[in-house]
């Protein structure tokens, strides 16, 4: 996943399942092969730190790009 992707988190257990949110940056391993991911969750207004794992990207983001202003 590259910066400025639309994401959903997918994960059973994670406090912010299906929540949406934009990769504003990358950080070291969380596993081998598995980067820690800096997303914006919109909904809460502040960023996370979450395994690339748990996310999934977003299919249709033209309503996201109307209503929040974001490229």
């Amino acid at each position: 996943m590259e910066l400025g992707t639309f994401v959903v988190v997918d994960h059973r257990g994670h406090p912010l399942n299906h929540l949406v949110g934009k990769i504003v940056g990358k950080r070291g391993d969380y596993a081998p092969g598995d980067p820690w991911c800096l997303v914006f969750v919109i909904n809460r207004g502040r960023s996370y730190l979450i395994p690339e794992s748990m996310l999934k990207e977003k299919g249709d983001t033209t309503d996201l790009k109307k209503s929040f202003f974001v490229s």
